[in-house]
């Protein structure tokens, strides 16, 4: 029992944190603060400086840390070296503005317009744009002096050296041992979707969804570490063949999980206990679906994936293809192969680093108007002079948190309603901060020992939790303020109150400018994801399509489905925000479109890897004449119905079919092709494709 609640933990963790890499970034952060304190607040002790001094070379650690996501080990090193600069020339420039009494706030007002100007440039000017506005703040807040300088920026110079060392060092990039836990992660999120699909006695449809979500996004995690590497230094294939290895495994289980849930219900009469797997099923399922079961294991021997393999391949030739079990037996030795495959790549990985992958240029598109980034500028340079009027009317002490929430929701966001959740994200988790704040200081009190700790793990959760929800970040900044505060004797309900007002002041100004200022709206921007989607499937259909009526001819549809995933990412980010809309109505409608998306994704990969095979069969396996024609009269239909749904999202109207089998694959397809193989592969993605854009139209 011990070992099972110990495998199933280890599993989620797996699932929920691919690879680890939330977790690798927050202990990365948290060690290099921890560091930074233990050098910097000692040293400036020794030389007769103020504890404030330390602080700035800890919170520069820590953004150094933090900010710096560039792709690759030897970018990553640059730009920390590289935000020495415009730290020190932030902190310069508020110790002589603040001279000059409201000129600093003006010169703030300026650095926040360039930190966000410079994003243009990618992660690096990013980065370097947040470290300078969090200098010129910090040496705004501590009302630096020009005579500090010098010492100032050897603290600077030592943060983001302690960073830096941390970053190459203490926690070096390994990028073997993180292609491995992503792998893990995939097999665990496949054991996960494939207990949901074969349980026939509790369904769960939503369920199944998200973990069919999860298996997706843990497979285009690993094509981001492509991209970010060179597997062929690593491993026995290339960038490419591991790919297709990856897109083949996870297609194998989708399709897998299809079958099994296709499976007939339970009958009347049946115990719920004889209706779960194995009970139910037949004999040559149970053998092919418990050799999968070994290869999903993370350490198999060589002996077992043999034996998984002979035990697959007998079940598949035992199965009667005529039958849904029969067909989610053949499927299931196909993933059994497919992840035999990845089996065999990543157990010849290396402990070596590997070179950064090198990519096209890209050509950057021209657009008439303002840069976006230049846009954003403006509007936070609008947003954060109002923060800073409002913020000093609440409180000529604190003004600063209601600027801090004017600039950060716009980081990362950029259409009006993921400014507006943002916002409200950032509301709700300082006021939770502010109560869980007031109650662990009248805990812990005056122990220094445990307010350190509890700092600690705040900047720990900080950012191993930003990725999952926005308010958690806020929350436990709020929380770590308390126990700074704390150790800084200046503790005070008083002041986390005025925290929530500060925060609250912000944010409504913030979204006052993204409404007023260059407003981008958030239904247009989904609109045009959409579009983009639509375009990358209809594209995966002319490819796929053409792979499988002339086979033995070399595709591309691997990199191509990859961009459909992108494609599909980006559409759910953007219509994530209207999830949240005022009314009932507009809430359904865009999860039940965001629904439909993420289905016709999986039909598409079905699609895709028809053609995929289609490339490796021999040149004279296509099918007739007759059938390849009736193929591209198939594709065409399933495109115009695809257009449709373009344009009737974009208000056009576009009348909905009478009927929901109207928009299904002509019958000529089904009777043209009657062998299996890659064509029948596409027949039934195509048809189940169109259905599913005719369900969109019906409902748009």
């Amino acid at each position: 029992m011990g070992y099972r609640i110990v495998s199933e933990t280890l599993r989620f963790l797996a699932v929920s944190d691919p690879g680890r890499l939330r977790l690798r970034a927050a202990a990365t952060t948290t060690i290099t603060v921890v560091l930074a304190m233990a050098i910097l607040i000692p040293g400036s002790h020794l030389v007769g400086q103020p504890l404030t001094v330390a602080l700035l070379g800890a919170v520069v650690a820590m953004q150094s840390s933090a900010a710096v996501k560039d792709k690759d080990q030897r970018s990553r090193v640059i730009t920390t070296l590289l935000l020495v600069f415009p730290a020190i020339l932030a902190v310069s420039l508020s110790a002589v503005l603040s001279q000059f009494g409201k000129v600093a706030d003006v010169g703030f007002i300026v650095v926040l317009f360039a930190a966000v100007w410079v994003r243009r440039y990618g992660p690096r000017g990013t980065a370097l744009g947040m470290v300078a506005f969090i200098c010129y703040f910090f040496a705004l807040f501590l009302r630096a002096q020009p005579s500090q300088i010098p010492v100032l920026a050897v603290s600077i110079v030592l943060g983001a050296g302690i960073s830096l060392a941390v970053r190459t060092l203490v926690l070096p990039e390994r990028p073997g041992l993180e292609l491995r836990r992503l792998v893990r992660a995939l097999r665990a999120a496949s054991i996960d979707v494939l207990e949901v699909a074969s349980n026939r006695v509790d369904r769960d449809l939503d369920l199944l969804r998200k973990r069919l979500d999860r298996l997706g996004s843990t497979a285009l995690m690993i094509d981001d570490w492509l991209d970010r590497n060179d597997a062929s230094q690593l491993l026995s294939v290339t960038n490419e063949d591991l790919s297709l290895r990856i897109f083949d495994a996870q297609i194998a289980t989708e399709q897998l999980v299809s079958a099994l849930w296709a499976l007939d219900p339970i009958p009347s009469g049946v115990t719920p206990q004889a209706a779960l797997p194995p009970n139910s099923w037949p004999s040559s399922l149970v053998q092919a679906t418990t050799a999968l079961s070994s290869c999903l294991q993370n350490n198999p021997s060589d002996d077992q994936l043999r034996a998984a393999r002979r035990l697959a391949a007998a079940a598949a030739d035992k199965a009667d293809p005529s039958t849904q079990a029969g067909i989610a037996t053949t499927v299931a030795m196909r993933a059994v192969q497919a992840h035999i495959a990845i089996h065999h790549i990543t157990s010849n990985a290396l402990h070596t680093e590997s070179a950064p992958k090198e990519k096209p240029e890209k050509d950057d598109d021209t657009d008439s108007g303002l840069n976006p980034s230049t846009k954003a500028a403006i509007q936070v340079a609008v947003a954060t002079s109002a923060a800073t009027v409002l913020g000093e009317i609440i409180s000529p002490d604190r003004w600063y948190w209601a600027v801090l929430t004017a600039f950060l929701v716009f980081t990362g966001a950029s259409t009006r309603g993921e400014i507006l959740s943002r916002a409200g994200h950032r509301v709700v988790g300082t006021v939770g901060g502010v109560l869980a704040g007031v109650l662990l200081s009248a805990l812990v009190g005056r122990n220094q020992p445990l307010q350190l700790l509890l700092l600690v793990v705040c900047i720990f959760f900080a950012f191993y939790l930003v990725t999952v929800a926005y308010a958690l970040l806020s929350f436990f900044v709020t929380v770590m303020l308390a126990m700074l505060y704390g150790l800084l004797g200046t503790f005070s309900i008083e002041v986390l109150e005025l925290r929530i007002y500060e925060t609250a002041a912000g944010g409504l100004v913030g979204i006052a400018s993204a409404y007023f200022v260059f407003s981008t709206g958030t239904r247009s921007t989904m609109v045009e994801k959409v579009d983009d989607y639509l375009e990358q499937m209809t594209a995966i259909i002319d490819t796929g399509i053409d792979a499988v009526i002339t086979p033995g001819r070399p595709t591309d549809l691997v990199v191509d489905m990859r961009k459909l995933d992108n494609a599909l990412k980006d559409l759910v980010a953007a219509g994530k925000p209207l999830e949240m809309g005022p009314t009932t109505r507009t809430r359904k409608g865009v999860k039940r479109l965001l629904r439909i998306m993420t289905v016709s994704n999986r039909s598409s990969h079905a699609l895709a890897r028809a053609g995929v095979g289609a490339s490796h069969a021999e040149p004279d396996t296509g099918p007739s004449q007759e059938t390849a024609d009736a193929l591209r009269r198939a594709a065409e239909v399933t495109k115009a119905t695809i257009a449709d749904v373009g344009r009737a999202l974009a208000g056009e109207h576009v009348d909905p079919p009478e009927k929901l089998t109207e928009t299904s694959a002509p019958d000529v397809m089904l009777k043209s092709t009657t062998t299996p193989g890659p064509v029948r592969s596409a027949v039934r993605s195509l048809s189940t494709l169109n259905r599913t854009m005719g369900e969109a139209l019906t409902r748009v």
